[in-house]
């Protein structure tokens, strides 16, 4: 697990980046859910929890295979590997949460997901699972 802490000006830094990527559609290695996600996380914490994933895949089967081979097997399993898993009603603005395979950034009672055109709103009552971020 990755000790983590968040800055100071975190919330400052996760409003920017999340109103950037708003309109910003899916595209593998550019805006995909984990992108997405640990990219907000290196803008609360500024640690990069992606590193070691950087340019090892430019695609849905490459992602899966980069999963296998440097991290644990799955996105989910991964997830578990890198941070705490904690319950879907502790669970606060910044933190990471799990839903139909994919990860998104806890904003309150909803969580923002990379879609087709751009970020979707996800309610909690949703999410499969959620992560502690610092």
């Amino acid at each position: 697990m990755i000790e983590l802490s968040r800055l100071s000006d975190w919330e400052t830094r996760l409003g920017t980046y999340i109103e950037s990527k708003r309109d910003e559609p899916f595209a593998y290695v550019v805006n995909d859910c984990f992108c997405f996600s640990l990219g907000a996380v290196l803008e609360m914490t500024g640690t990069d929890c992606m590193l070691e994933f950087r340019g090892k895949y430019s695609n849905e089967f490459g992602s899966l295979r980069a999963l296998k081979e440097i991290g644990q097997g799955d996105l989910e399993s991964t997830l578990d590997y890198k941070f705490p898993v904690i319950d879907i009603g502790q669970a606060q603005r910044g933190d990471l949460a799990f839903f139909d395979g994919s990860v998104g950034v806890v904003a309150g009672s909803f969580a923002w997901f990379v879609g087709q055109q751009g970020l979707e709103r996800v309610p909690r009552e949703f999410w499969d699972k959620c992560w502690r971020v610092g």
